[in-house]
């Protein structure tokens, strides 16, 4: 029981971490977790499990969303970038082309 709710503490100060997007600390928090879980027999009550699991999809969540959050900010830096530079262009349909990968770009003079 002691090593679950280690586990569950875990869990709780890697989704406290997510949120508030401190990356070091879910750096040192996951070698940690995952010896933990290695140390989690199968003996594991069934509701504890349940638990964890749930907690576990809860912080899987949150990762995604964090993860979207930070590829859109990476997005509209770039788009900034572009709008600065003067080098935004449009499709025939008024709508702005998706990035064509990751070659630069050059500029007439």
């Amino acid at each position: 029981m002691q090593i679950e709710a280690q586990i569950e503490a875990m869990m709780d100060a890697m989704h406290q971490a997510i949120i508030s997007a401190d990356f070091e600390q879910l750096q040192r928090l996951a070698p940690d977790l995952e010896a933990a879980l290695i140390g989690l027999g199968p003996e594991a009550e069934r509701s504890n499990m349940s638990r964890l699991q749930a907690k576990a999809q809860r912080n899987s969540q949150a990762a995604l969303a964090a993860s979207k959050g930070v590829r859109a900010a990476i997005q509209r830096l770039e788009d900034v970038r572009q709008t600065a530079a003067g080098l935004m262009t449009y499709n025939e349909n008024g709508k702005r082309p998706a990035p064509s990968g990751g070659g630069e770009l050059s500029q007439r003079l």
